[in-house]
C-alpha cells in the first residue's frame, strides 16, 4: 500500500513521471489492490500532461460547464420512457386513478394474461365480454361491453369524440379523439380518459373477486356519479360538459 503521507503530498504528475506510482507502493498488496493498481494504470496511461493548470470538464455538456439544467437531465440517462405522461400526469384525476394508469401503461395491471404468462389461476376469456383473453387493451379499450361503456358515457357527456375502436393503447385513442374535440371540451376529454377505464377496472373486479354479474347499466350510473364527485372535487374540465340533471 501507499503510506498515508505520500498519499496526500503525490500530485498525479509525479506518480506519471518516471513510473513514481509503482515506486511509492510497499509491502505486500492483496488481490483486489493489485487490480485497482492494474485498472488505474490503464486509465492513465495514455494521458498527456501539459503545463496549463488543472480544471474541472462538465461530461454533460458541449462546453464542459455545468449547469443544473444538464444535471437534472443526467439523472435521466437509461430510464424508461412513457409516451402517455402528458395524458395520465397532467390530467385531472385523484392520484390514485393516476397511479392505475401508470401501471396500465406499463402492462403492470394483474389482468388474465399476465396470470396465464406465468401459470397462475386465471379465467380462459373475459369476464365482461366472455369473448377473449383478458389482457388491459382489450379491458380498456377493445373488449365489446367496454366499447358501449365508452359510447354511453361520451353520449352522456356529448363530447364529439368518437368511441375507442382498435387503437393500439388509450393515449392512441385520446389523441385521435382530441382531434375532433374543441378545445374547450379537451380537459373533459383528459378527465373522462382516465375516469372510465379506472371504472371499469373497479367493475372487472368485482366481477373477480365478489362474483357480481357484468352489467352495463349499473357501471355507467356509478360513472355518472363518479364524474360528479371529481368535478366537485375540482374537475373544472368535467363542470362544463356534466348535464344539468
Amino acid at each position: 500500500c501507499i503510506p498515508k503521507h505520500r498519499r496526500k503530498s503525490r500530485t498525479v504528475a509525479e506518480a506519471m513521471t518516471g513510473n513514481s506510482l509503482v515506486r511509492d507502493i510497499h509491502g505486500l498488496p492483496g488481490l483486489p489492490e493489485i487490480g485497482q493498481y492494474l485498472k488505474l494504470w490503464h486509465l492513465v496511461q495514455h494521458v498527456e500532461l501539459s503545463n496549463e493548470p488543472d480544471k474541472l470538464l462538465w461530461s454533460w455538456t458541449a462546453n464542459g460547464t455545468y449547469t443544473a439544467q444538464s444535471c437534472y437531465r443526467a439523472t435521466f440517462q437509461g430510464a424508461t420512457g412513457c409516451h402517455s405522461w402528458k395524458l395520465i400526469w397532467r390530467s385531472w384525476a385523484p392520484p390514485k386513478v393516476k397511479f392505475f394508469h401508470w401501471l396500465a401503461c406499463q402492462d403492470r395491471c394483474w389482468t388474465e394474461e399476465p396470470l396465464a404468462r406465468r401459470g397462475l389461476q386465471h379465467h380462459p376469456r373475459c369476464l365482461l365480454c366472455d369473448q377473449e383473453l383478458e389482457t388491459i387493451r382489450h379491458l380498456m379499450l377493445t373488449c365489446p361491453f367496454t366499447r358501449q361503456t365508452w359510447h354511453e358515457v361520451l353520449s352522456w357527456l356529448r363530447l364529439p369524440g368518437p368511441a375507442p375502436e382498435h387503437d393500439d393503447s388509450l393515449m392512441d385513442w385520446w389523441l385521435r379523439a382530441k382531434e375532433s374535440t374543441p378545445p374547450a371540451l379537451c380537459k373533459a376529454l383528459k378527465s373522462v380518459a382516465l375516469l372510465v377505464p379506472w371504472m371499469i377496472w373497479k367493475h372487472r373486479n368485482a366481477c373477480v373477486f365478489d362474483h357480481v354479474s357484468p352489467s352495463l347499466n349499473e357501471l355507467v350510473d356509478r360513472i355518472k356519479d363518479e364524474a360528479r364527485c371529481w368535478a366537485k372535487a375540482g374537475a373544472q374540465g368535467l363542470r362544463v360538459v356534466l348535464p344539468s340533471s
